[in-house]
């Protein structure tokens, strides 16, 4: 079990209070990795000062920072000719712009030891569109793409990025198509059920540990088989 041995790695966790980052980081430390926890009101990640803290922070425990998951995510649903100017904002800087902005802090420090991970958390959101949420279809998109751009030009220094997309996993965000869409949703997927937070714990745990050291740039979805479905 070497291979996914991550005991006294440090790994930040953004969105660390919401039902996927609140799991994925519980995960971590059970299996020993020091995980610093990002989210509101301690830290505002769209705010560079709050960055440049969580950064002090976590370099505190031994100097390093072994991995990173940008989990913080939000969305405002409408349908495109009423959708505000401030939703996109607010969509955008959450969910595009300050993974961005963390990563490229935290590959400084990572590339430093010349290793580390990144994850970024995208959505089945990055394939397919859904109606009525234009911003997050397209930050969700977005980020999958940086990711890739980010494998490309921190490989060099031995640092990997990619991306986990969760299918229809039970949390607050998903609540109204829980209620409203359960039935269909669970038809349209394989294995016929909706996913909880702690099925991306796995998927994790290995891009973040050794083994998948010679996996970058890739998208794997959490999805129960909802993408590879087709009648």
């Amino acid at each position: 079990m070497e291979l996914f041995d991550l005991k006294d790695k440090v790994i930040i966790v953004t969105g660390s209070s919401g039902g996927n980052g609140s799991a994925i980081a519980k995960g971590l430390e059970n299996i020993g990795a020091i995980v610093v926890k990002a989210d509101l009101p301690d830290y505002d990640i769209t705010k560079n000062e709050d960055l440049e803290k969580l950064i002090e922070v976590a370099i505190t425990y031994n100097g390093k920072i072994h991995g990173l998951v940008n989990c913080a995510g939000v969305t405002y649903g409408n349908n495109p000719t009423d959708y505000s100017d401030d939703d996109w904002e607010k969509t955008y800087k959450v969910n595009l712009k300050a993974p961005f902005d963390l990563s490229r802090k935290v590959a400084k420090v990572m590339q430093e030891e010349k290793d580390g991970s990144i994850i970024n958390i995208t959505s089945l959101n990055a394939e397919l569109a859904f109606p009525n949420n234009p911003a997050y279809v397209s930050s969700k998109g977005a980020l999958k793409q940086l990711t890739k751009s980010l494998a490309l030009d921190l490989g060099k220094y031995n640092i990997r990025v990619n991306n986990i997309g969760p299918g229809y996993i039970k949390t607050n965000m998903t609540k109204k198509g829980w209620s409203q869409n359960r039935k269909k949703i669970e038809e349209r997927t394989i294995l016929g059920r909706w996913g909880e937070p702690e099925d991306l714990i796995g998927a994790t745990i290995f891009l973040l540990s050794s083994a998948s050291s010679y996996v970058t740039g890739q998208d794997i979805y959490i999805d129960g088989g909802y993408l590879a479905k087709g009648l």
